[in-house]
């Protein structure tokens, strides 16, 4: 049973209308879908929509699609038969059947393989399904709750994410802003971390030091509530502000010089805008946007992929968007690396 009450903690408005949201959409069967980068909490709000449904006496299942090899994904979903291929030596059930009439949360759903995406779509219209291997139909019972850090609309464009399986999964949507957004929650944040870990640690002597306070407010947080967390962590058990504040420092400089590049950049390309302002010939609007967007896009992603000596997977870790997602970006923007470079 998972009866532990989870915390979502934030007195941002933005908070406060997930934490309404959540135990509104709680106690309805539909499918939710929860976007966000990695770090905001999307765990944390599908563990919550659990704890406010019907379904709470239930099992909740967790899966992480991106940890899983495509390969095994089907396999560890649905289960399989004895002898359904080899080294399939009993029956296994798959986290739906596990999942029972719980919830099933599919997470980082943004990486399941295309092909299986199409499964996936059946199963949740159907609602039933067979095992690798079997010929006997599995009743899928569970609510299914999806997260994903991706803009699943970006992955529809690039040819790797169903549009159909995406409305069928979003009948809800909850979006979690990044920590950067919403700077008010920091403080709330802190001071429940460190509840819980003088809690957890009784004995542990602390004391906070403001200064700390000061640069989590000016920070980015680029890991978001987890990264604030692992900080927290760091310093109450070592008592390490120095070495914290000389990180921050370090990464608020290398944060400050980047923008700084990009925004140079940006303002040469607003001297490069040239509108013939014949009558017949002005461009629309949306035809202005595409065009300006397309080339400021263009000028970030060269620059992060210099930045990371065109790594091509780190650059899209950076900017946010799938791996795939990146390499159509590069193909339809004729962005190639310099000779030498893969």
């Amino acid at each position: 049973m998972n009866l532990e009450k989870p915390v979502i903690v934030g007195k941002s408005k933005t908070i406060k209308d997930i934490i309404r949201l959540t135990k509104q959409v709680g106690e309805y069967d539909l499918n939710v879908l929860i976007t966000g980068e990695s770090g905001v909490g999307k765990e944390l709000v599908a563990r919550a929509l659990h704890f406010y449904s019907k379904r709470i006496s239930e099992p909740f299942v967790k899966i992480n699609c991106a940890a899983i090899p495509a390969d095994l994904l089907e396999s560890e979903l649905f289960g399989y038969e004895k002898g359904a291929f080899t080294g399939a030596n009993s029956v296994r059930i798959g986290k739906f059947e596990l999942a029972k009439g719980g919830t099933i949360f599919l997470d980082e759903i943004g990486e399941m393989p295309i092909s299986l995406q199409a499964k996936l779509l059946q199963v949740l219209q159907d609602r039933r399904y067979f095992r690798i291997g079997g010929h006997k139909e599995v009743k899928a019972m569970a609510r299914v709750v999806a997260a994903t850090n991706k803009n699943l609309e970006a992955e529809i464009a690039a040819g790797s994410f169903r549009e159909d399986l995406f409305y069928r999964l979003s009948t809800i949507c909850i979006h979690i802003p990044p920590l950067r957004d919403r700077k008010e929650d920091i403080l709330p944040l802190v001071e429940y971390f460190i509840s819980q870990l003088k809690i957890k640690y009784p004995n542990k002597e602390f004391s906070w030091d403001e200064d700390v306070l000061e640069m989590f407010k000016t920070y980015h947080w680029p890991g978001n509530v987890r990264e604030l967390y692992n900080y927290i962590q760091r310093i109450f058990v070592l008592g390490d502000f120095i070495s914290v504040k000389q990180e921050l420092q370090e990464k608020l400089t290398q944060k400050n010089e980047l923008v700084s590049s990009i925004g140079s950049r940006i303002h040469d390309l607003d001297k490069s805008i040239d509108i013939n302002f014949n009558k017949s010939n002005i461009p629309s609007l949306k035809e202005i946007k595409d065009s300006v967007t397309k080339k400021v896009e263009k000028m970030v992603i060269e620059k992060i992929l210099k930045e990371t000596n065109w790594n091509r997977k780190e650059t899209a870790r950076l900017l946010k968007i799938s791996y795939r997602a990146l390499l159509y970006k590069m193909k339809d923007m004729d962005i190639s690396p310099p000779p030498g470079i893969r």
